[in-house]
Formats: C-alpha cells, sequence, structure tokens
C-alpha cells in the first residue's frame, strides 16, 4: 500500500461517492472518472486501479477505477480498508523507528567523522581521503543493513494483514475476489489495446499451422528413410542372387573339363 499525498487536494471540490469512518478516521471513496487525467495517469501508464492520498495520517482518500471498483469493490469495504490502514500506521511507525534508531545516527557520526578529517588534514593530509573513503563505506554498507531489516519486517506485517483479510472474507471467497480483480485487470488492458489481443491470436495460428508442417516432413524422413533401407535390402539380395549364378556358371564349367580330364 502505498499513499500519494500530491493527490488529495484533487478532490477538494468534489463530493465523495462513499464515506467510511471509525475512531479518528475517515476514508472518502472517489471515482476516478470524476477526475481529468488521473485514470490516464494511473490506471493506463502505471496499471493502478486503486491510489491512496493522505496528508496527516488520520484523513484519507481513495481513487477507484469505475468498473474496477463495481467488480471488486467487497475488497474496499470499511473492515478491509482499515486492515489496511492499520497495516500501514504499522509499517510508517517501524521506518521512523529505524530512522530516529539507525540513520540518523549513522548522518551524524558521518559528519563528525568527515569534520575531524578535516581537521587533522593539517596533521596527517595523506590519510584524509582514506578516513573519509571509510566513513562513506561503513555509512553503505549500514545503510544497505537496516534496509533489509525494514523490509523483512514490514513484509512481516504485510502476511499478516493479508491473513486478517484471509479471515474475514474466508479463503474460498478471497480466492475469488482475487481472480475477479485479476480477470478485470486483464481484460480491460485487452480492450484497451485490441491490437496486442490480435497480434497474440495471429501468432497462436500460426504456431498451429507451422505445427503440422513439422509433423508432416517428420513423416517423410522416416518414409524416406524406410524407403533408402529397402533400397538396401533389395539391393543386397540382388548381390547374393548374381554371386549364386556366379558360383553355379562355375560349377558347371568345371564339370566338362573334368570329363575331357578322364
Amino acid at each position: 500500500m502505498r499513499v500519494n499525498p500530491k493527490l488529495y487536494p484533487v478532490a477538494d471540490e468534489v463530493t465523495p461517492y462513499e464515506t467510511q469512518t471509525w475512531e479518528n478516521r475517515k476514508v472518502e471513496i472517489y471515482l476516478m472518472d470524476s477526475f481529468e487525467g488521473i485514470k490516464e495517469e494511473f490506471v493506463i501508464k502505471k496499471g493502478q486501479f486503486a491510489v491512496w492520498s493522505s496528508m496527516d495520517g488520520e484523513n484519507y482518500r481513495l481513487f477507484l477505477e469505475n468498473g474496477y471498483f463495481e467488480r471488486v469493490k467487497e475488497l474496499y469495504t470499511e473492515p478491509v480498508n482499515k486492515i489496511w490502514l492499520d497495516f500501514y500506521d504499522t509499517t510508517d511507525g517501524i521506518s521512523r523507528k529505524f530512522s530516529n534508531f539507525f540513520i540518523y545516527p549513522l548522518m551524524g557520526v558521518a559528519v563528525i567523522a568527515c569534520v575531524l578529517s578535516i581537521f587533522l588534514s593539517q596533521y596527517m593530509p595523506s590519510f584524509v581521503s582514506w578516513i573519509i573513503i571509510g566513513v562513506l563505506a561503513a555509512m553503505f554498507v549500514a545503510m544497505i543493513f537496516v534496509n533489509m531489516k525494514v523490509k523483512k519486517v514490514v513484509l512481516n506485517e504485510n502476511t499478516k494483514a493479508r491473513q486478517k483479510i484471509i479471515d474475514h472474507f474466508g479463503g474460498n471467497r478471497f480466492d475469488e475476489l482475487i481472480e475477479m480483480q485479476k480477470a478485470y485487470m486483464d481484460e480491460y488492458f485487452e480492450n484497451l489495446y485490441p491490437e496486442d489481443k490480435e497480434k497474440s491470436e495471429e501468432n497462436n495460428e500460426a504456431a498451429e499451422i507451422e505445427a503440422p508442417k513439422e509433423e508432416t516432413e517428420a513423416v517423410e524422413e522416416v518414409k524416406e528413410e524406410n524407403t533408402s533401407d529397402e533400397a538396401k535390402e533389395e539391393s543386397a539380395e540382388a548381390a547374393v542372387e548374381t554371386e549364386e549364378k556366379t558360383t553355379e556358371a562355375s560349377e558347371e564349367t568345371k564339370e566338362p573339363e573334368e570329363e575331357k580330364a578322364e
């Protein structure tokens, strides 16, 4: 879930399609067709059919593509939105915590080290560059480690939020809604770019046409091999017959010679 604060003022003069409130939270739902350029910017260019926006972390505006909302509006009811906003609050708190306890102190240490290196440059000029490189390298490694840690925690919280939504709908209904969501997105872009669909179908037809040709060529190759084998067998048989006839003729020639000798 990403929050786009720049989009929030766009709906100041528009009446929301639906308003959800609980505790100190308010979620206003808007349909994208009510605004110029939002659908083109987020749906067509980025593939985002739902966009969250907030400026204070308490009041939210949710912009939804019209057809998408009609198809899977169950995914944006108050109980589900509450789960997602609780997830966002948790992950935002985690990010702030890591920034306050790791990122900002690291930046402070880096600044102090750079200032000290400049001061020490008067006494050890040859070591200044190495000190700065070492500090930057250490900071870079530390930030990578912190970023990996944050991502791991956020992924764990995302899994928990998703499981709460599954429990809310039930496994079967949740799977149905996800399939409906995916099907609508696919249909939307197929209708938006019909030429891509036609090209895909033409490619499939071409593949189907080429397949029988390959089978025919394979059959012809087998036939050629069989014909070649038969020709070899006939040639071998002819050679045997010729040899037998030659042998018989030789024997017949020998018999008169033997009689003459007698």
